[in-house]
């Protein structure tokens, strides 16, 4: 399965663009995100993240008709789906965090997968196993180990908003999606980058009065 070149660096920056470009709408809608979330204790977080990627997806299209706050609502679309795929991510933390040390970094995998999963079901509206499915397939192929990478990063970077007493979470999380958005857009909505091998010149042939001992 042949994905799209990328580079960490240029999607961070693609993403901090548009989170940049976008900041109220998508600050609003992730700190709906995060109340409701906490009010069902993350019952509902799945298909709200699937929802602030549809918004940040959007926005990346420049959707004549703007996104608004109340749009992250749409992932409930995908509800069961995103709610089966968070379901399959708790247990599988549960079960790792058991685990000392070797759990936590396996951890930060699962995130990563998750991330990916919860992209392959908004935008491709896969089921939670397909998507799941998905990711590793892709990963065996050897060709997602840089994405998988970024997902880990942009991961951490939704997490780093809780140290600043939870507030700077409502920063962080909708600029981890604008993340997401991008790079799917980079890896699967277009032709697969082909970088030609660079092509050696001959030196140009001397002048006809050059003089050569």
């Amino acid at each position: 399965m042949a994905i799209a070149k990328m580079e960490i660096g240029t999607e961070f920056g693609k993403g901090w663009r548009l989170f940049q470009a976008n900041m109220g709408v998508l600050i609003v809608g992730g700190i709906l995100m995060s109340v409701v979330s906490a009010v069902t204790c993350g019952l509902l977080s799945g298909p709200l993240m699937v929802g602030l990627l549809l918004m940040a997806q959007r926005l990346l299209k420049n959707d004549p008709v703007k996104p608004q706050a109340g749009d992250v609502f749409k992932g409930f679309d995908s509800f069961v789906q995103a709610l089966l795929l968070m379901v399959i991510v708790i247990i599988a933390v549960m079960v790792l965090s058991m685990l000392p040390i070797i759990g936590q970094l396996a951890s930060l995998v699962v995130s990563a997968v998750m991330m990916w999963a919860l992209a392959f079901i908004a935008f491709e509206k896969a089921t939670a196993v397909d998507a799941i499915k998905k990711v590793f397939e892709l990963t065996k192929s050897g060709e997602f180990t840089v994405p998988l990478v970024f997902a880990v990063i942009a991961s951490l970077v939704g997490g780093l908003g809780a140290v600043a007493c939870g507030i700077g979470v409502f920063f962080t999380l909708p600029l981890t999606y604008c993340l997401m958005a991008c790079c799917y857009e980079t890896l699967f909505s277009g032709e697969p980058e082909v970088i030609e091998p660079v092509k050696e010149q001959a030196p140009p042939p001397p002048p006809p009065n050059d003089l050569r001992l």
